[in-house]
């Protein structure tokens, strides 16, 4: 069984939450199935990769695809706080799909820049990650980012989207920034 669920999960979230004029953030761009697909509903997509083979997979495929509205960042996602105008932030953490396994997200690094995308968040803003807790540094930053969305104030809704019924099964984070009812 391929992880469908999740995917149409991920895509039809932002299918509805995306517009036209947003500029949406693809923290891991992978092997540019993300980048691409927000690129078909977004203004502009900035793209981060630490590893130069996902960015020319992705550069490639979006020539191919006459894709002109993304922009590719070889850096860490970690980079996301020196930009200041986008309107969601997808993740997709792990490894590179047939990559080196050793190149992985940590826990640290993946915490660190969650919170101060945090900090950063306008009413609306959102951060959407799939998380892969069947390797050892997916499953140390699962706990960790579970651990850490309980802590998160009432400016704050999080969900988790996940197959109960399967161990390790890869899982869907959500963070949106809310608008609070005013009080009488």
């Amino acid at each position: 069984m391929k992880d469908d669920h999740i995917k149409q999960f991920v895509q039809n979230y932002l299918k509805t939450h995306v517009q036209k004029t947003d500029t949406i953030i693809d923290a891991t761009v992978g092997n540019g199935h993300d980048t691409i697909y927000i690129a078909s509903l977004a203004k502009q997509v900035i793209g981060f990769d630490i590893q130069s083979k996902a960015l020319a997979v992705t550069q490639e495929k979006l020539m191919d695809l006459g894709i002109h509205n993304v922009s590719l960042i070889h850096d860490s996602f970690e980079k996301i706080s020196t930009l200041t105008s986008y309107r969601g932030v997808v993740f997709n953490l792990g490894y590179l799909p047939n990559g080196d396994k050793s190149i992985t997200t940590t826990a640290i690094v993946t915490l660190s820049t969650v919170q101060t995308i945090l900090s950063q968040m306008k009413v609306d803003d959102f951060i959407l990650m799939t998380v892969y807790p069947g390797h050892d540094a997916g499953k140390q930053e699962s706990e960790a980012l579970n651990v850490y969305i309980k802590t998160l104030d009432s400016t704050f809704i999080s969900v988790i989207y996940q197959i109960q019924n399967r161990q390790d099964a890869p899982y869907v984070i959500l963070i949106e920034k809310i608008k609070l009812p005013k009080s009488n």
